[in-house]
């Protein structure tokens, strides 16, 4: 049995992955949005306590999730031996002080000396958890994770961060915000075309890893941006920030799903299962 064969009756074992990115995304959006606001001098500073331990809990139980991924879980503090080095170790480090400092503050009363710095912390980490979860698939052989793919976790995450943020805005500042988060909204539009086209480009260099949702890829891309993109925008647009929020939550799993469901991989296993297929298929007949 070829390598091709045993991942296609072996199921979408990546879905305890989509958990924890989806939830790690939605929670380092929102401390990521924060400190955006903050920059545009919007908001203050320290975020409510509701933010952050909004930002820590999806983190936390992301993590939670993560674990029935990992055959060894109590083994993987190890992986922060690696710091530096190893972009998944970069990634273990940046949420673990996103979530610590994210949780910490929220011990703290109003007023505290360690809230500012706390505060900052959590939020300037959330940015790099963002930009962490994207680079840490560039790998070789990973065909549809290369390019300006590793951009739209950042993407996702503020889209949704922005949103969930927009109603405690002062008034003043919605409707600008509104605008950016329809920009953001365009911007993973185009990221998504991207990736759709750098898929169709990739299929004949390799194997796709799950063929199943790989036949499905048209109806699913375009539920992809009728879900992440059009309804959000239609929602924002009508006034219902709440029902954009949900929905770009869901987006959040359904996005995840697609990027692990409609990877094309290439080492040579996969190029002999390609190989074979062909011949297979007669592509070799005299």
């Amino acid at each position: 049995m070829t390598r091709h064969e045993r991942i296609e009756g072996a199921g979408f074992h990546e879905f305890p992955l989509v958990l924890f990115t989806a939830l790690a995304i939605a929670g380092a959006g929102i401390g990521t949005a924060h400190l955006g606001l903050r920059l545009l001098g919007w908001v203050p500073l320290v975020p409510p306590g509701w933010v952050m331990a909004l930002v820590g809990s999806l983190l936390a139980l992301g993590l939670l999730l993560s674990v029935g991924h990992l055959g060894r879980p109590f083994r993987s503090a190890f992986s922060l031996s690696r710091v530096g080095r190893s972009p998944l170790s970069n990634e273990v480090l940046v949420l673990g002080v996103a979530l610590v400092t994210s949780l910490g503050s929220v011990t703290l009363p109003p007023g505290h000396s360690l809230l500012a710095p706390l505060s900052a912390t959590a939020l300037v980490s959330s940015v790099l958890t963002l930009l962490a979860l994207g680079l840490v698939y560039r790998l070789p052989g990973q065909l549809t994770w290369a390019g300006p793919v590793f951009a739209q976790p950042l993407i996702l995450g503020l889209a949704f961060g922005l949103t969930v943020l927009q109603g405690t805005l002062p008034a003043g500042t919605r409707a600008r915000a509104e605008l950016l988060i329809l920009v953001i909204l365009l911007a993973d539009g185009l990221l998504v075309w991207e990736r759709t086209r750098r898929i169709t480009r990739v299929l004949h260099r390799g194997v796709p890893s799950h063929p199943r949702v790989q036949g499905q890829k048209g109806t699913a891309l375009i539920l992809r941006i009728i879900m992440g993109v059009l309804l959000p925008a239609g929602a924002l647009s009508a006034g219902w920030s709440e029902l954009a929020g949900a929905l770009l939550f869901l987006n959040l799993f359904l996005d995840r799903t697609l990027f692990y469901g409609l990877a094309v991989h290439s080492d040579t296993e996969a190029e002999v299962g390609r190989v074979v297929t062909a011949l297979r298929a007669g592509a070799y007949d005299q």
